[in-house]
C-alpha cells in the first residue's frame, strides 16, 4: 500500500524536517517484503480554506482518506497497524492521511471522511503531527516485520 501524506504548511529546514525525513526514508528502504510499500509527504502551501476545499474535492473521490483530527479516534500503535492491515485486506492500494491547518478541519469535512484518527488528546503544531504520524507508520512497519524497533 501506497502512504500519502498529505500536509498543510510547508516545513522549512529544521531538526523537525530532518526527522520526518529519516523515518520516511527508513519506512522507504526497510523490509521491503511486506503490504506497506511506499511512504510520501506531500505539502500545500495554500491558505487553509483553498486547502480544505481541496480536501473536500479528495474526499469525494478517494474512499482511503483520514483526516487527522483532535476529535477522532484513538489507536495505540498495534491498532494503528491493524487499521492499516484491514485496508490492505479490502484491496485499499493507496491511503492518504491528511493534517489540516492551524484551525483545523471544518465539520462539513469530518463528517464526509472516512475515518478520522487522533494522535492524541492534546493538539500539536502540524509539523510535530507529522512527525508523529511518519513515525508511527515506521513502528508499524517494523511490529509487522517483527523489528525489535518496536519495544511493548
Amino acid at each position: 500500500m501506497k502512504i500519502i501524506v498529505f500536509a498543510h504548511g510547508k516545513i522549512k529546514n529544521g531538526p523537525e524536517h530532518i526527522l520526518i525525513s529519516d523515518y520516511v526514508n527508513r519506512f522507504n528502504k526497510q523490509f521491503n517484503n511486506d503490504f506497506l510499500t511506499s511512504l510520501e509527504i506531500s505539502e500545500s502551501t495554500e491558505v487553509e480554506r483553498q486547502f480544505n476545499q481541496k480536501i473536500s474535492k479528495m474526499l469525494d473521490v478517494k474512499q482511503s482518506t483520514v483526516l487527522l483530527d483532535r476529535n477522532g479516534e484513538h489507536l495505540d500503535s498495534e491498532g494503528f497497524l491493524n487499521f492499516l492491515t484491514s485496508s490492505a485486506e479490502k484491496g485499499i492500494n493507496q491511503m492518504f492521511f491528511i493534517i489540516g491547518g492551524a484551525s483545523g478541519f471544518p465539520k462539513p469535512l469530518t463528517t464526509k471522511a472516512n475515518k478520522l484518527l487522533a494522535i492524541s488528546k492534546m493538539v500539536f503544531p502540524h509539523k510535530i503531527a507529522r512527525l508523529i504520524l511518519v513515525e508511527q507508520l515506521y513502528r508499524a512497519k517494523c511490529i509487522l516485520n517483527r523489528h525489535p524497533y518496536h519495544k511493548t
